[in-house]
């Protein structure tokens, strides 16, 4: 005898693949409207946490400036003192990947949705505000924001080359 719930699960997990499947090979206007809803929910989730990390990094900010011989400056990540710089580097840089990666979720699930101008400057803001509060925690000289900035270019830059490829290649 068969299982019913066990064929209602399987029909689900098929069904939820194949949404997974859309998402990377597809338009998102082809996608299941609970799936594109879900995924809102979690890239806002992600842009909000990556956002909160960004402004305010683990270890905090220093209260104080010193000179010689623990040198660091008030206002400054205390994870970029002289003794972190990678650990920094590579928080900033992943950090960086996954905000900008669920903002270009976020902007892909609204296109051709009403208020979708006013998301794209309410997202343009929120990733300049994100740029001047990394740019003003970081150490001067310190951290190497041509990777930050290929790693917050990065998500666009791979879905626009997709994007060239899937319509150069169906023509």
């Amino acid at each position: 005898m068969t299982n019913i719930n066990n064929l209602d699960d399987s029909n689900i997990f098929k069904s939820r693949l194949n949404c997974i499947k859309q998402w990377f090979f597809q338009d998102s206007k082809e996608l299941d409207p609970d799936f594109k809803n879900n995924m809102l929910v979690v890239a806002t989730l992600i842009v909000a946490v990556t956002f909160q990390t960004g402004i305010n990094p683990p270890g905090g900010a220093w209260q104080d400036t010193k000179s010689e011989p623990d040198r660091h400056e008030a206002g400054r990540a205390i994870l970029a003192s002289l003794h972190h710089h990678l650990p920094y580097n590579l928080f900033l840089i992943l950090n960086t990947l996954a905000f900008s990666m669920s903002t270009q979720i976020i902007l892909m699930l609204v296109y051709h949705r009403r208020l979708y101008f006013e998301v794209v400057v309410a997202t343009i803001s929120m990733v300049a505000t994100y740029g001047t509060a990394i740019w003003s925690l970081s150490p001067k000289n310190d951290v190497k924001f041509r990777y930050v900035c290929m790693a917050a270019l990065f998500p666009y830059l791979w879905r626009l080359s997709y994007q060239t490829f899937k319509t150069f290649i169906m023509n």
